[in-house]
């Protein structure tokens, strides 16, 4: 039995240990404002193939309020109607209507949500 309960108490430790040194090292995702964000604007978004509304579209149906696109990080790039100049990478999008798409590429922060996840500490891209 004291064998038994040894032998708990090193698994224990050694859970214990693991998820000390997982929270030390900082596994988790770029950003606590990174991922699937819902559409609070009015406005409808493209998803377009750089950070400029010039470079076209990537998808056949822009995103709108109620929508979610899956935001991985952001780039500046256009400034449209002077609203800033803060892009989102997404790589899926989610609409209402009920249907998943899977296309990757730039989509304005501002027609998002008012670039809100920007504001509130979502990484920066390395790449774009």
């Amino acid at each position: 039995m004291k064998f038994m309960l040894g032998r708990r108490g090193a698994m224990a430790a050694t859970v214990a240990a693991l998820t000390v040194g997982a929270l030390a090292t900082g596994i988790t995702t770029a950003s606590a404002t990174s991922g699937w964000t819902r559409l609070t604007t009015a406005h409808g978004a493209g998803i377009y193939a750089y950070h400029s509304a010039g470079s076209g579209k990537v998808t056949l149906s822009d995103v709108f309020n109620g929508d979610y696109v899956d935001v991985l990080c952001w780039k500046r790039g256009d400034n449209i109607a002077n609203q800033g100049n803060v892009w989102y990478y997404v790589d899926n999008e989610w609409h209402a209507a009920g249907w998943y798409g899977n296309s990757a590429g730039w989509v304005y922060a501002p027609y998002v949500d008012d670039s809100n996840a920007w504001r509130t500490g979502l990484a920066e891209c390395n790449f774009g």
